[in-house]
């Protein structure tokens, strides 16, 4: 095996390599004068990238506004933005074990420095949410739901749609976390009833890091977390309310959005087989695990999922297993608890968390069955 070219097991945290296109669109807008739109001359190739990046996740999410689509620095910026955005008018949140931190952090400052009320909703008998306990839960009025599409854990996407439309029926705003989905199983928020997405760049879109957005239905105006320099109403006191300035302040990360179009313009003319591709790796993953006694998949059960599969090796800790199949066998995944501390305490994999294996379109068969020879031997 090529010492440089791991064999990459770890796209729940990061799409890796980038396709082509994506470094050089990086490169050539750093070797461009900088531009902002609106505070200098230039030949609009800053202004253009960024209109393309909103229309192109405008069609991606099957939104009809390019501009209720504000660009973030990644998801976790997106979710601060909508969850402190709705901040002041938030008396009563329900979210559930399955969230990142990037989620219950927020909503839990909220609560120590707001006093909200927030319920959490666990897991039922057969390992994905619990649905009687949601709609138990919004049984009472809520004013915002916020619910993550998959689990960056287990892979298991959960009901969205299902568990939305009793959000609203007790009045609460829809807020789904699309970093594990978005460019990978279709987010159309549309037809999930969700009234804002929050999604990265650097996975299924297949961005730089540091790329990402929050899609706004019309209608919500989010309060302004961030305010300062846009380069338009410059006399203004006040941040201009229109979206996407909204929500957009600063000098924004051209090229990163520049990384981001070219990786969404490769992600679409890939088209579905890439999906299909990823699919076929983690079925292969996962039949390959069931023949090794000495692993323990997490939340087995047969259930939609993205290329996400969690799992413990009898005899190691999850660390020391990422490492050794790191530097022994050259396979790149990741340990811990991932950003989920409520979860793990459910899945009976608390404190130390799983070794987490993830798949994308660019896994091959060789790839996984590396994989699976490694733990094979280690299992011995």
């Amino acid at each position: 095996m090529d010492a440089q070219r791991p064999i990459y097991l770890n796209h729940a945290a990061a799409s890796w390599p980038k396709p082509p296109g994506v470094v050089e669109a990086v490169a050539a807008a750093l070797r461009r004068p900088p531009e902002d739109p609106g505070r200098s001359p230039g030949d609009g190739a800053d202004a253009d990238v960024a209109l393309r990046g909103r229309r192109a996740l405008a069609a991606l999410l099957g939104v009809p506004d390019p501009a209720r689509i504000a660009l973030t620095a990644g998801a976790t910026h997106a979710l601060n933005l909508a969850i402190l955005g709705l901040a002041p008018r938030l008396t009563r949140v329900v979210t559930t074990v399955t969230e990142h931190n990037s989620v219950l952090r927020p909503l839990w400052r909220l609560r120590r420095s707001a006093g909200i009320d927030l319920e959490v909703v666990g897991l039922g008998a057969d390992g994905g949410l619990d649905r009687e306990a949601w709609t138990r839960a919004l049984a009472r009025p809520a004013d915002l739901a916020v619910l993550n599409h998959a689990s960056n854990v287990t892979g298991r996407v959960n009901p969205v749609a299902e568990c939305f439309a009793a959000a609203r029926a007790a009045g609460a705003r829809t807020l789904l976390d699309a970093a594990q989905t978005m460019g990978r199983v279709p987010v159309r928020p549309l037809e999930l009833q969700a009234d804002l997405v929050a999604f990265p760049g650097h996975k299924g879109l297949w961005g730089p890091p540091g790329t990402g957005g929050l899609w706004v239905a019309p209608g919500i105006e989010l309060e302004q977390v961030l305010v300062g320099g846009t380069g338009v109403r410059g006399l203004s006191e006040a941040h201009p309310p229109d979206m996407p300035l909204r929500l957009e302040a600063g000098t924004p990360d051209t090229p990163a959005v520049a990384g981001l179009v070219a990786g969404l313009e490769w992600l679409v003319a890939a088209g579905a087989g890439l999906a299909r591709q990823a699919e076929a790796a983690l079925r292969r993953l996962r039949d390959g695990l069931r023949a090794i006694p000495a692993a323990r998949v997490v939340d087995p059960a047969e259930a939609p999922r993205v290329g996400v599969l969690s799992l413990r090796l009898a005899g190691w800790e999850v660390d020391e297993a990422a490492f050794v199949l790191r530097e022994s066998f050259g396979i790149v995944t990741r340990a811990g608890l991932h950003c989920a501390p409520l979860l793990h305490p459910a899945l009976g994999t608390a404190p130390e968390g799983t070794l987490r294996l993830s798949v994308s379109g660019l896994t091959t068969e060789a790839d996984v069955d590396a994989a699976l020879a490694a733990l094979r031997r280690m299992a011995r």
